[in-house]
């Protein structure tokens, strides 16, 4: 029977907190500007068009690109540079189904802000039954924001420094030269 990963590994293999605030960074750095593009686009299509269905477009590409990138390299742009990758328990990089689970909070966070943007000045013009849903949205966005923060402390609080979203996806996050030594 093979091991599982957790039996392969040390426990300093694992990417830790303050690292993993690093990897955001710098995924936010990389992506900012071609994100702020795209936004422009979609604003502008979607005042155009008086619709919401390129706000959601933009929406799908984002969450679309990270999951692609989890599943395809082991990691975002961010974690690439730095030497850490994203694994299931066989230490293989996650499947769709567990890239899609581990963005969970993301996703529904996502869509939650394409809703509340449809009630901003900006987006005014654009006739949308969904700005209607703007407060509860905006209620529910705050919500699952400090669940996003909780679930990111659960990071430097667990043995091998696993995020809640880690957990329900079954993966992990750690340095890639651990993963040239399994066997």
């Amino acid at each position: 029977m093979e091991q599982r990963i957790e039996e392969q590994l040390d426990l300093d293999d694992y990417v830790g907190f303050w690292k993993r605030v690093l990897i955001s960074f710098i995924d936010f750095l990389i992506l900012a500007l071609p994100t702020y593009f795209l936004n422009r686009l979609c604003v502008s299509a979607a005042e155009s068009a008086e619709s919401a269905f390129p706000l959601f477009i933009q929406f799908v590409l984002l969450i679309g690109f990270n999951v692609f990138m989890v599943v395809k390299y082991g990691g975002t742009p961010g974690r690439l540079l730095l030497g850490v990758r994203i694994i299931n328990e066989d230490g293989r990089y996650p499947a769709l189904k567990q890239a899609l689970i581990r963005y969970l909070f993301f996703i529904v966070n996502g869509f939650l802000a394409v809703i509340v943007s449809l009630n901003t000045e900006e987006l005014s013009a654009v006739s949308s039954s969904l700005a209607n849903w703007s407060p509860l949205a905006t209620n529910l966005n705050v919500f699952f924001g400090w669940v996003v923060v909780a679930d990111c402390l659960f990071v430097a609080f667990t043995r091998r420094n696993r995020a809640l979203h880690d957990m329900m996806a079954g993966t992990y996050v750690v340095k890639k030269n651990a993963l040239d030594h399994l066997v």
